[in-house]
């Protein structure tokens, strides 16, 4: 729901709420304005009553258009005292003619005799001032709503215009371009304060985004080059006449650059893909890229032992960018084989609906919710650095891909839901020489 139409419904809200009391409190100060008038000339009429009394006239039946009745009392009442009494009068029951009548009483000594003079009018009844007040509050309710909502677009696109003009702003703000954002000054001062903050917060997003990424490029070249200068040494030594202790000690280092080296490559990758450095605009035949990693593996898998079926459909496709289709299937069928035991199973299950891929294996040591974690390894198997599917994870989020993993009945299940319309995702542009080397984790 938009902000006008939150702030519109939040003032007829008020609006409805408001007018009910107001109208209770128009109509007691509208009755007693006219009870307080019709008494006020009550009293009027009794007082000239007296004085017409005390000359010796006098009084006929009405006066100043009120009923008035003047005779001699036996009680007697202070002169400023007046008994007031209001009641309804049934003038023709058939035609429910109803009326108001006030009349006020009061008690005066003329030449040693006191009088006690009543008079009387009608007045406006109480259902008269009310459907007075309903048709005066339709109206008003009918007039208000109108205003309400056509002057609430207008106010919204008058005064909320610089909110609109830094949304849309922030929308196509890409850090790929590495533009920092500058906003027009406003006649508001909390959205000048807003537009303040978004200009600080993504100029310092632009330049933590630069040093991140320079600093990610120089880590990975300075880190392979001594690595790559180990390796050939080590290599180099390899060839001499080394035996024993020695020949494992060297195998060992091996191993153990060849596992630094895969470990600086998948944390440059994850890095990347933090970044959003990965645009994908077009769809993907991901059927073609599965038959191909699948026939990659068969040698594997008859050298381990493995058995594997697969259905995978026919043109199936999805948005995801094509140095990245590679790395995702052979992070999960390479998973697949080496957290399996001699002589298992491997299923492989694709469609447009999802990809599933199951294998046996032993039960995992870590809590399925940790498997996609970094360094987090589910089995103690040596050869694996625990990156894999921490980036197999990454490449689903940044596609809007949905991911589970559960072991069930000795199968170790990853299944990868694709969504059922592919959007376009804000990923940012980077060239792919990296994503073209396969890791092997």
């Amino acid at each position: 729901m938009k902000i006008v139409d939150r702030f519109t419904l939040w003032f007829l809200g008020v609006t409805l709420l408001i007018i009910p009391i107001n109208s209770v409190i128009t109509y007691q100060s509208i009755k007693g304005q006219i009870d307080k008038a019709a008494i006020t000339r009550l009293k009027h009429v009794n007082e000239r009553a007296a004085q017409q009394l005390a000359r010796g006239e006098a009084v006929g039946e009405f006066m100043q258009g009120c009923r008035i009745k003047a005779a001699p009392s036996d009680s007697t009442m202070p002169a400023d005292f007046f008994l007031i009494t209001d009641r309804d009068v049934k003038h023709d029951p058939d035609m429910e003619d109803y009326d108001r009548k006030i009349t006020v009483a009061s008690w005066h000594m003329i030449n040693g005799v006191s009088y006690k003079i009543i008079s009387g009018d009608y007045v406006t009844r109480s259902e008269q001032i009310l459907a007075g007040l309903r048709e005066s509050i339709m109206w008003k309710l009918v007039i208000l709503i109108g205003l309400i909502v056509l002057t609430a677009r207008l106010a919204s696109r008058l005064v909320l215009a610089p909110f609109y003009s830094t949304l849309k702003k922030l929308q196509r703000f890409n850090l790929r371009s590495r533009t920092k954002l500058k906003f027009k000054r406003s006649r508001t001062k909390e959205f000048n304060e807003l537009n303040c903050f978004v200009e600080k917060m993504t100029d310092k997003a632009v330049d933590d985004y630069i040093h991140l990424k320079e600093f990610s490029e120089n880590a990975s070249h300075e880190l392979q080059t001594p690595l790559a200068i180990i390796r050939s040494k080590l290599e180099l030594m390899s060839e001499y006449n080394i035996e024993g202790e020695q020949a494992v000690l060297i195998s060992d280092m091996q191993n153990a650059v060849d596992r630094l080296m895969r470990i600086n490559r998948s944390l440059v990758l994850l890095s990347r893909l933090e970044n959003n450095e990965f645009e994908c605009e077009e769809l993907l035949d991901i059927s073609r890229y599965a038959r191909e990693t699948v026939n990659t593996f068969c040698d594997l898998i008859t050298i381990k032992g493995l058995t594997m079926d697969y259905r995978i459909e026919e043109r199936v496709e999805v948005k995801l960018h094509t140095a990245l289709v590679d790395i995702l299937l052979n992070n999960l069928i390479g998973n697949a084989i080496r957290h399996n035991y001699a002589g298992g199973h491997i299923s492989i299950e694709l469609n447009s609906r999802h990809l599933m891929i199951s294998n046996t294996g032993p039960e995992p040591q870590a809590p399925p919710e940790e498997m996609f974690l970094r360094f987090r390894k589910g089995t103690a198997c040596q050869s694996s650095v625990g990156i894999g599917l921490s980036i197999v994870k990454q490449i689903c989020d940044m596609n809007g891909f949905t991911i589970e993993y559960r072991f069930q009945a000795g199968h170790h299940i990853i299944t990868i839901d694709f969504p059922s319309t592919f959007t376009s995702s804000k990923l940012l542009q980077n060239d792919t020489r990296y994503l073209h080397e396969k890791t092997q984790l």
